[in-house]
This record gives C-alpha cells, structure tokens and sequence, in this order.
C-alpha cells in the first residue's frame, strides 16, 4: 500500500476518534444549550456541505463578495483529496449562486487557483455563470493565482475582466481523455480477461487490449467536439477570432505575459487589483470584501464511504474502478 493511502488512512482514523469522543462528551453535559462540540458533532453528522460567509476585508461600503476555486474542478475524487482538497464542486456552485442572487452583494471576484478538471464540471460552472451574469447585473472579476488552466481558464471567460498574477500559468486550452493497458501485465500475471458485449465497440477503451483503429477515431471525435466547445467559448467571451484562439489553443500553457499579448487576459495584477478594480466597477472607494468558505467537507455517511474504500488494501479494485469509464477532461497535466 503506497504512502497516499497510509496516509489517508491515518487522517479516516483520527476522524473516526474524535466523533467517538465528541459523542461521549456530549452525553455527559446536560447543559440544554448547544456547546461548540455538539455543533462540531453535528458537522461530522451532516452530509451536505455548506458554506458561510466572513470578512476578509472590512469597509463601510458597498459589499463584494470573493469565492475561491482551488485545487481540481471535479464531483468526485478520492479519499485523500476528499479530506484534504479544498474544492467541493456543490457547494461553489451554491457559493456562486448566493453571490449572484444576493442583492446586498454588488460585484463578485473569483479567485481561482486550479489546473482544470472534470469537462462536464468546468463547463457547468461556465453555464451557470453565464446564466447569473445575464439575470443579475452585476461586476464580475477573475483573479488568477498560480494557475488558471484549462478547466480553470474556461470558469473565468465570464469575467468582464480577467487579472492574472505576473507568475500565473494560464491557457492550456483543449481536451485530454485517457485510460491505461495492463495487457502486458496481465499476461506476465497469467490474467485473461472474458468480454461478453452487444456491440464491438460496447467495451471502448478496454484497459486490457489495444484500441482498434476505429475506437481511437471515435474518441478522438468525441475529443474533437468538446474541443470545438471550449474554443467557440473563448472566442465568444473574449471577443477574439475564432482562428486565432486555435492557433492559441494547442493545450500549452501561457505565462501571464504572453497570455496578455495573446488577448487570453486582461491585466496582470493580484487579487487586491482584481478587488480594487470591482470596487471601481461599482463606484465604491471604501468596500467590504466577504469571503465564502466551506464549512463541512464531508459528513459521516461520506467517513465511513471512505473507510470502505481504503481497506480495500491494494487499492486494485478501487483504481480499476475508477479508470473503468471514459472521462473527458478540461486538465493541464
């Protein structure tokens, strides 16, 4: 079991301890009245992850609101990117939906930090971003920090302006899909497969053989199309030539500096330029910036989903399952 999963394991543990204890503790006081850890106990109970809002800036003016998008754009992941990845695909959509919704807020940063993800997650974002900056009139700025690729570039076409820090890499416009072959393996360990299927093509990217010629042109028509989504994205939202953004669009990443010159972004700066621009936006010298933050990532049910998963030793079965399916992906990697 390699070191991710002791790890992970070790994390599933000490979780599970202090749910024991936050039981016991709460049995013994008789307060009548919700301590701190009754309300950490609920938290473990609860599996839906919500958010709360804190201020990350004070003013006494108009309110902005931040949202942070950080680490990889997906519904789902494994065990340990569930305790230790920031990102819950849910509750930013709910986060972004508040934003918008809250008459209170008058403009929203997303401050995004994300090679990509999941191409069904990333363009869910981009349409509903879409859909809330058409029904709500209200500013919308992009900060991006380290990296705002593919996936995480897509998310921020929506912005009327785009800054990206002077180290951010960005771009990396295009599709990837993947699996992998254990024929060779398989065939060392004395392993044979037995396929029964309706359709030659029912078992596509079939990890224990090579693809036939016309599996590969049947992926990479599906490639090609989610492809064609991500550049007429671009070019709508960034107001560019749609052969230009091809000529961009290869999967490399940019500096922000070459982004700019390539009309990727608009500005470089940091997020206290991205803020101040929004504050500008809105005619306000002296804003209040809340930040939303996830409050619960996971809740008990999930704990002990997990659990399962990880004592399945080897991870063989937990990895096959996983690469089983195609899956689109909007990723830099």
């Amino acid at each position: 079991m390699n070191k991710k999963r002791w790890i992970s394991i070790a994390v599933i543990i000490v979780l599970l301890v202090v749910y024991v204890r936050m039981g016991v503790i709460s049995a013994g006081t008789n307060t009548g009245t919700s301590t701190e850890t009754e309300k950490l106990r609920k938290s473990l109970l609860s599996s839906e992850p919500s958010f709360s809002a804190e201020t990350y800036q004070a003013g006494i003016g108009k309110t902005i609101a931040l949202i942070n998008v950080n680490g990889t754009i997906q519904s789902e992941s494994d065990s340990l990117s569930s305790v230790t990845n920031s990102y819950n695909h849910q509750v930013f959509l709910q986060e972004i939906e508040n934003a918008f919704t809250n008459s209170s807020i008058k403009a929203v940063v997303l401050a995004v930090d994300s090679p990509g993800g999941g191409a069904y997650e990333s363009d869910e974002i981009y349409q509903k971003l879409i859909s809330l900056k058409a029904k709500y009139s209200k500013p919308f700025i992009v900060s991006m920090g380290s990296m705002a690729a593919s996936g995480g570039y897509l998310i921020s076409m929506p912005a009327d302006k785009i800054f990206a820090s002077r180290d951010t890499l960005t771009g990396s416009i295009g599709v990837i899909m993947s699996t992998y072959n254990y024929s060779q393996l398989a065939e060392k360990l004395g392993i044979k497969e037995f396929v029964f299927k309706s359709g030659q093509n029912k078992d596509i990217m079939n990890p224990m053989r090579d693809a036939t010629p016309e599996e590969e042109q049947i992926m990479q028509g599906i490639v090609d199309e989610y492809y064609g989504y991500f550049v007429d994205a671009v070019a709508k939202e960034r107001n560019m030539d749609r052969q230009a953004v091809i000529k961009a669009a290869d999967g490399r990443i940019y500096t922000a500096t070459q982004a700019k010159s390539l009309g990727l972004i608009d500005q470089i700066g940091d997020l206290d330029s991205a803020i101040s621009e929004a504050a500008k936006m809105i005619n306000e010298s002296d804003p209040k910036v809340i930040q939303y933050k996830t409050e619960s990532l996971f809740g008990l049910s999930r704990l002990l989903s997990m659990v399962s998963s990880q004592f399945d030793l080897l991870g063989i079965k937990q990895d096959l399952q996983n690469n089983m399916g195609p899956t689109v992906m909007y990723l830099y990697r």
